[in-house]
């Protein structure tokens, strides 16, 4: 196939794709998580696909003497069969059963793709023979090539789509999990129409018939295949930006480590009893870190309910909530003798650590007002209010 998108639209694209996959083998090619590889594998080999669909370079093989464009028009297409490969593994791995069939099902599956590539190439010398796109050819090479293509891209969107609403009717998603699985959904249910589309069209074409809807379809696929691409690169672009404010220390799990601190240090200063490593490990990342001090602020939290008094009456909020914790975090300090167990900063909803985070933050911008507040002063004759 070549691509009919215009020339200075798709090269930026591609240049685009270039840039994302550069930085992605740069920073995330040591990820131990193979979502992230696999990624970078599809980034890779649709780029490839889309670069071989240029005229430019298709003329420019052909005039090197490598390939023929015809043979560079079908190579497009058994990549980009190749690309469907690691999508339908990035689908798989979402089964909370692939850690155990990791190894046996990526195997199989890149072994059969790159089986599928060599019997597409093998089926499509007829076509090459005649210089014709295999896509108008007649004859049962064209419907037998494109099968391996359908079959692919309809395992693809199959995968997609039961996954997505799988989890959207499983539902306690947050917002943007919410979005992301509908965007599969969709996703999904377009590969779906491509691949029973163009095995129709590629039957049509092989015999004869219906030739208003294999051109319809001829065009469809030289122009949509690069704006498809822009999309999936946009994608994986964004574990690249990810990345980028991770290392400016922008990103959220940083921010909220800066948030989180003034308190942790103050709480775990005046709760050593709480279990903490002996030798922090400096290298650590922002999400361990704020999620080792996520949980050392609410063990420290735990103690401080023995010294903890109501919120003053006059006081609310999450200001409120700081002017308390200081108060038991003084008495404790002060000496005062522990008393009935009373839960502190109950507004956090607990679903998950990332929740536990949120809200512990909204506590932290009282921080320091709260140790200067007179009303942080706890009473310290041994009486518990309340």
């Amino acid at each position: 196939m070549t691509s009919s998108a215009p020339a200075p639209v798709a090269w930026a694209i591609l240049g685009f794709c270039a840039v994302a996959l550069v930085l992605r083998l740069l920073w995330l090619s040591g990820q131990v998580r193979s979502s992230e590889r696999l990624v970078t594998y599809g980034l890779l080999l649709g780029t490839a696909s889309g670069l071989l669909r240029e005229r430019a370079v298709q003329d420019g093989l052909a005039d090197l003497g490598m390939l023929s464009v015809g043979l560079t028009r079908q190579l497009s297409t058994v990549v980009m069969v190749l690309t469907f490969a690691p999508l339908c593994l990035l689908a798989i791995s979402w089964s909370e059963r692939w850690p155990a069939r990791q190894a046996g099902i990526s195997g199989l599956v890149w072994a059969s793709a790159y089986a599928s590539g060599i019997a597409m190439l093998v089926v499509g010398t007829h076509a090459r023979s005649l210089e014709l796109y295999i896509d108008r050819a007649e004859g049962w090479q064209t419907p037998v090539y494109f099968a391996f293509f359908s079959g692919w891209c309809g395992a693809t969107g199959v995968l997609m789509t039961y996954t997505s609403i799988k989890e959207l009717r499983a539902g306690d998603l947050r917002p943007i999990h919410r979005l992301t699985y509908l965007t599969i959904l969709v996703v999904g249910a377009w590969a779906l129409e491509e691949a029973l589309s163009i095995f129709v069209s590629s039957v049509c074409a092989a015999t004869g018939t219906g030739g208003g809807f294999v051109e319809f379809r001829f065009r469809a696929n030289e122009n949509n295949y690069i704006y498809l691409l822009a999309g999936g690169a946009m994608v994986a672009a964004s574990g690249v930006v990810s990345e980028l404010a991770r290392r400016l220390r922008i990103d959220p799990a940083s921010r909220a480590v800066r948030q989180l601190t003034p308190m942790w240090e103050d709480l775990i200063a005046a709760c050593p009893e709480i279990p903490r490593p002996a030798n922090p490990d400096i290298r650590m990342s922002s999400r361990r870190r704020v999620h080792r001090m996520t949980v050392e602020i609410r063990d420290a939290l735990l103690v401080l309910g023995r010294y903890a008094e109501p919120v003053p009456d006059d006081m609310g909020g999450h200001g409120g909530e700081a002017v308390q914790i200081v108060r038991a975090l003084r008495r404790k300090q002060s000496g005062a003798m522990p008393g009935q167990y009373l839960r502190l900063q109950a507004s956090a909803p607990g679903r998950d650590v990332l929740d536990e985070a949120r809200a512990l933050s909204k506590i932290t911008k009282h921080w320091n007002d709260a140790r200067k507040c007179p009303e942080a002063i706890p009473s310290l004759d041994g009486d518990r209010a309340g």
